[in-house]
């Protein structure tokens, strides 16, 4: 059961609610009240669409209120109950932004986002939207949709409403696929026939033999080359072992003479070197002595070079302190000068006068403004009361009044002259005092900033004294450091001396240890070099039998790799021969194994022709069980005793019962029938078909049901909505703009309104 309905901002709805009762719920209403819009906001609650938005005739921007005032969004929220169970679902959408869902199930959300929001509804209530839109709501003036459809779309979409649109479809692919499968066993026993197996296998047992030939000759080759290596790998050792010797006599040999040449050099050096007298210790003695007294030396110039610098920098200091002094001097001069001959305590009792004179201004000025106030206030008075005092409400005569009037004028004229004259008198007084507060202040600034330069005098004469000071200090410092230095000298060159004399006792006793040890060396080598007898001629005679034999496996290994390659070939024609025998094998297996597929696939089609054929005929016998008992609550006439719907080969029929010529006859209801009884026979169709297809959700939605109907039709379509009909649906809706609907009995009413010339929102008046 749908429990209730929330609109906001959804087409001409601005903020309604409506609570449903199972039953009969009628929507009255004149055309454009909102009420086919309410229908078309529970489609799109369940299933995010509806009709006119389906088929395009609306877009999702126009679902949100335009008139009288343009709205951003629009949203609908569903609430209704299946089971003991309630769900509430809420759907928005917004001119700029994606529309949002969400489902609740007895209160707690089952899904938020849109597309699975309508899976779980579809789940839920076990139907999709185009079950819902054929079976269950009959879009406004579309209750005879089936009757207008051609003869094919009719049994197509019936078929897909009655759920055996997958029969056909499951049909249709059995079909396709029987075809494909033959003609794969087709072409299969095409492609076996042109395959000579006999001629493949010859072929085959022929290269077998040729390999076996070429394997064997490698094995005897592969003997040979091993024993070709072997004797290869001997000679290889011999030969290194050779030359390695050869390359140790000649290293040998380069190093004796190396150790000549060096021997006969160190003996040149020792004679060319100078033996001073005295030892070493002694001269080592003499050495510490010179060294001591030349860091004396050292330290002394060092000390009086920081002298001469300390006092260099002294005298700069001064120097600039004495420069800056001068500058400042220079400068309260400067500051003097501007100061001239003015004082400041007669220039602050001279801005004292004048601060004075212009408080006094602008009293007097605010006096004249308050007079010219006041004596406005009493004209405007005068001017209001025709003819009595505005101050003592005696009578005044016209020529009195006209005196004081213009007394007046001539007084307001006086005082604005006099208060134009007051301001001039205060601009001018104001600009005087800043000019003289500016003076004062330049002043003040000038004084404090000549406080600072006091005692120039005295600090400039202190530093000429200290700089003269510093001079003769720094003099006698340099004086000094001349008398050090020729003494320093002297130490250094006797040190240099004693240094010399000392490397050349070292080099000396150097020299000679390693004419000591060279010869040692050389005697070493000569030992050496005469253990070593291999010649040149023994190592190319090895290096000779090396390439002989080396040939011999060059040959034996160019025979194998021939082999090899003939024997790769050979594998590769036998595996191809052998790939073609199986493949002609698997594709035999497979023609039999398709065969046996085709045939089963042929039974099953058959059975799918004979189950839809079953289905359709117990589905149109439950839907025309159903029609036998409707018809009868929901005609007004006898003149259709049944109708019933008939299934033929390609296409279905709404049937009418008729008598001709006494005897009963079927025939087309699209054919025979006005247009109120087309209307009344597809509602009972309708409903048939909803009860069968949705057993578990007794809905039906019906917009302008009494279209086309008479007024006899009307009233019984009433009787049918207030009697027989909510005992076979649960829940009915009823959209229509026929005021005689409202005597259904039961039915709740709900009256939709809407002044469309102010394009004013829906308004709604539930009975």
């Amino acid at each position: 059961m749908i429990k209730s309905i929330t609109l906001v901002n959804w087409k001409t709805h601005e903020d309604t609610t409506l609570d449903f009762q199972n039953g009969t719920n009628i929507i009255v209403g004149l055309m454009g009240a909102g009420k086919s819009s309410m229908m078309d906001a529970i489609s799109f609650a369940l299933f995010g669409t509806f009709p006119a938005l389906e088929h395009r005739r609306y877009k999702v921007e126009d679902i949100i209120m335009n008139r009288p005032r343009k709205k951003d969004s629009a949203s609908v929220k569903l609430e209704f109950a299946l089971g003991d169970d309630l769900y509430v679902v809420s759907r928005g959408i917004s001119r700029n932004k994606k529309s949002e869902a969400k489902i609740e199930k007895n209160g707690k959300y089952l899904q938020t986002q849109s597309e699975r929001v309508t899976e779980e509804i579809e789940a839920i209530l076990k139907i999709n939207y185009e079950v819902f839109s054929r079976a269950i709501y009959a879009e406004q003036n579309r209750l005879d949709y089936f009757l207008e459809l051609r003869k094919g779309e009719r049994k197509k979409q019936i078929d897909e409403m009655l759920g055996l649109d997958r029969f056909a479809l499951a049909e249709e692919n059995a079909t396709s696929l029987v075809n494909s499968l033959k003609a794969i066993i087709q072409e299969n026993e095409k492609f076996v026939q042109n395959a000579d197996i006999s001629a493949m296998k010859s072929k085959l047992e022929s290269l077998s033999k040729g390999l076996e030939s070429e394997k064997k000759k490698a094995v005897l080759l592969n003997d040979s080359a091993k024993a070709l290596r072997e004797q290869l790998s001997a000679l290889k050792q011999e030969y290194q072992k050779m030359r390695e010797e050869n390359e140790k006599r000649i290293a040998l040999s380069k190093s004796m003479a190396e150790v000549e040449s060096r021997l006969s050099t160190l003996k040149m050096q020792l004679s060319k070197i100078s033996v001073p007298k005295g030892s070493l210790t002694e001269l080592q003695e003499s050495g510490k002595r010179l060294s001591s007294e030349l860091e004396s030396a050292d330290k002394n110039i060092e000390s009086a070079q920081e002298k001469v610098k300390r006092f260099i920098s002294m005298r700069s200091s001064s120097e600039a302190q004495l420069t800056r002094c001068l500058s400042d001097m220079e400068k309260a001069k400067e500051i003097k000068k501007k100061i001239g001959g003015t004082d400041i305590n007669s220039l602050k009792s001279e801005i004292d006068a004048k601060q004075n004179e212009l408080k006094l201004s602008v009293a007097e000025l605010a006096d004249s403004r308050s007079r010219l106030a006041e004596t406005k206030k009493w004209l405007d008075e005068l001017n209001k009361h025709e003819s009595k005092c505005p101050i003592c409400e005696r009578s005044l005569p016209e020529d009195l009044k006209k005196h004081l009037l213009e007394e007046r004028n001539e007084i307001i004229k006086t005082i604005t002259e006099e208060i134009k004259h007051k301001e001039s008198q205060v601009n001018n007084s104001e600009k005087e005092l800043k000019s003289l507060n500016v003076r004062l202040n330049e002043l003040s600034a000038l004084a404090s900033n000549l406080s600072a330069y006091e005692g120039l005098d005295a600090k400039a004469e202190e530093l000429k004294n200290k700089i003269k000071s510093i001079n003769s200090d720094m003099e006698a410092s340099e004086s000094a450091l001349k008398t050090l230095k020729p003494k320093r000298d002297e130490l250094y060159k006797d040190l240099e001396k004693n240094r010399s004399d000392m490397d050349s006792i070292k080099r000396a006793e150097s020299l000679k240890s390693e004419i000591v040890s060279s010869e040692a060396a050389l005697k070493e080598k000569t030992m050496q070099i005469s253990m070593l007898k291999i010649t040149d001629k023994d190592i190319e005679a090895v290096r000779e039998r090396y390439n002989e034999k080396n040939a011999e496996y060059a040959k034996a290994s160019a025979e194998i790799a021939a082999i090899k390659e003939s024997s790769s070939r050979l594998e590769v024609q036998i595996s191809d021969v052998t790939k073609s025998i199986a493949q002609i094998n698997a594709i035999e297996e497979k023609i039999s194994a398709t065969r046996k597929h085709s045939i089963e696939v042929s039974r099953f089609k058959n059975a799918l022709v004979d189950t839809e054929a079953q289905l359709r005929e117990r589905l149109v016998y439950s839907i025309n069980e159903l029609l036998e008992g409707l018809w009868l609550g929901l005609y007004p006439y006898g003149d259709y005793s049944a109708i019933a719907l008939r299934a033929y080969s390609d296409d279905y029929a709404l049937e009418a019962s008729v008598q001709i010529e006494g005897e009963d006859t079927w025939l087309p209801v699209d054919g025979v029938s006005s247009g109120g009884e087309r209307s009344i026979a597809c509602l009972a169709l309708r409903i048939a078909m909803s009860m069968v297809i949705v057993p578990n959700l007794k809905w039906l939605i019906l917009d302008e049901p009494t279209h086309n109907l008479d007024a006899q039709g009307i009233n019984k379509m009433i009787e049918v909505f207030s009697g027989s009909l909510p005992n076979i649906v649960e829940q009915i809706f009823v959209i229509t703009h026929d005021e005689a609907m409202k005597q259904v009995h039961n039915a709740r009413i709900y009256e939709f309104s809407r002044d469309k010339s102010s394009n004013s929102p829906t308004e709604i008046n539930t009975g």
